[in-house]
Formats: C-alpha cells, sequence, structure tokens
C-alpha cells in the first residue's frame, strides 16, 4: 500500500511540473466485467468503479473490484506518459495491481502511429509476486470515427501473444471494442462503449470463448 501511494504522489508531482502537451480531463468509469490482458480475474458479481485523470501528456487510473467490503483491497493503479516524437507516439506506463492471492507488476511501452487510423504495439513486461515474469506482445490498430468535436467514436481491435506469464506460450486471444464520445454540454461529454473478446485458450484464460461486455465513462475536460 505505502508504495502505491507513494507512486501515485510522485506522478501527481510529476504532472505539475511537466508541458502541458495534450488535452487535460479527468473522469469516472464503469464496466461490468474486467480483463487482464484478456484473463477473466473477477468474477460477474463484482463491480468495478474507476477514476483517471489526463494532464500534459501523463495519465493516472486507479479501478477497483469490489463484491463486498472485504474485496476494497482488490484495485489497480497505472501511471503513463505518452510524448510525441518524430511522427510518432511513444507511451511509458506503470501498473500495480492487487488481484485475490497475487499482487502484479507490470512496466508497458507502446509505440503508434497518430491518425485517423492508428497502429500500435505494445510489450509489458509482467513481474508477479510469485511466479516467472513474462511479457505480453499486443498488436492493434485503432480507428477515429466522425468529428472530435461533436459525436464521434474509436474502433478498436488487437491480437495478443502471451510468452511466459503464468507460463502460457501462445496466442491467447483477440478483442474488439466500439467506444462513442457524445458531448453533453461545455467540456462534459460522457463515452459509453462495448467491447468484444475472442479467447483461443479459455481454459488458461479462465473465461469463456466468447464474450461481451460494456463500460461507461464520464468525462470533464480543462
Amino acid at each position: 500500500m505505502k508504495t502505491l501511494i507513494t507512486i501515485l504522489i510522485a506522478a501527481m508531482l510529476l504532472v505539475v511540473a511537466s508541458p502541458v502537451i495534450a488535452e487535460n480531463k479527468v473522469g469516472i468509469s464503469y464496466t461490468d466485467s474486467y480483463r487482464w490482458h484478456g484473463f477473466g480475474v473477477f468474477g460477474d458479481d463484482y463491480i468495478h468503479p474507476g477514476i483517471s485523470t489526463q494532464i500534459g501528456g501523463i495519465d493516472i487510473g486507479a479501478v477497483s473490484h469490489i463484491r463486498d467490503i472485504d474485496d476494497l483491497e482488490y484495485w489497480d493503479t497505472s501511471v503513463g506518459y505518452t510524448l510525441p516524437i518524430d511522427g510518432l507516439n511513444l507511451r511509458a506506463g506503470y501498473n500495480y495491481l492487487i488481484f485475490p492471492g497475487i499482487d502484479i507488476q507490470e512496466l508497458s511501452a507502446t509505440v503508434s502511429l497518430p491518425g485517423t487510423i492508428a497502429p500500435r504495439y505494445t510489450i509489458a513486461h509482467v513481474i508477479p509476486d510469485e511466479g516467472d515474469a513474462g511479457q505480453f506482445h499486443v498488436i492493434g490498430a485503432d480507428v477515429a470515427l466522425g468529428d472530435p468535436d461533436a459525436i464521434s467514436a474509436v474502433l478498436g481491435c488487437d491480437v495478443t501473444y502471451n510468452d511466459g506469464v503464468f507460463e502460457i506460450e501462445d496466442w491467447t486471444h483477440a478483442a474488439a471494442g466500439l467506444t462513442v464520445n457524445v458531448p453533453l454540454g461545455e467540456n462534459v461529454a460522457i463515452q459509453p462503449g462495448v467491447f468484444y473478446q475472442h479467447t483461443f485458450e479459455p481454459e488458461a484464460l479462465g473465461c469463456d470463448e466468447s464474450e461481451v461486455w460494456y463500460a461507461i465513462t464520464l468525462s470533464y475536460q480543462f
């Protein structure tokens, strides 16, 4: 817990010191199902509220996984920094995840091309507190639809290769999602989304072969 608090405080100080290179916004979110690189970590009886902020290219987020009061210990935090360099968007990220029976640290790097069609590649190095470390390789693309200043949408899809996390070495799943941005007024918007996952290894990931879930975010831009 002290480690997480230290990470968040350091990230907030970095936000204050960072030059503004992107839009600034805060948001609250909810999803009826939770997937971590395809793994079905929590059951259908959990709820997953979250909060996030993005300032000057730095994003900070936290998601809780709650079924009853004893489950308040299950949550994850994330800190990331995105920087455009020579026509590319580069993002470095750090996640600390608290799941039932295991804590996980995750270091990631993503490179993507900006534009209406934005291909991307992510490598994530995963360090569980028990068991061997491994990597995820995620190849995907995002397609922007509509006017970003009005009602718009983003269609994303990707496929993941698990390189040693929990002793799996295989292509595990493919996923797709559609998120719609609906302005509600000055600087306020709501973003409902629907997501689909096709799992090549359902037993290894602890989920069904085909799953659909939804999420919704309320954001304020400043």
